[in-house]
């Protein structure tokens, strides 16, 4: 909110955005985990994973 001064909703609406989007995908990869047959047990490691690979992204920006 502080770097867009100009235009506090739209950065606020990207902010949903992006927690929806987040959402989404977990849900896909979760989805694809079962599909393959890799079991239930392994959907809490596959999101750890995407949660590694967002914590990279965020530091990379």
């Amino acid at each position: 909110m502080q770097t867009a001064t100009e235009a506090p909703g739209l950065a606020s609406s990207i902010n949903a955005g992006a927690f929806n989007l987040g959402n989404a995908l977990g849900a896909v990869l979760g989805g694809v985990v079962i599909s393959h047959g890799l079991g239930y047990a392994t959907v809490p490691i596959a999101g750890s994973l995407m949660a590694v690979a967002s914590l990279a992204l965020v530091l990379l920006v």
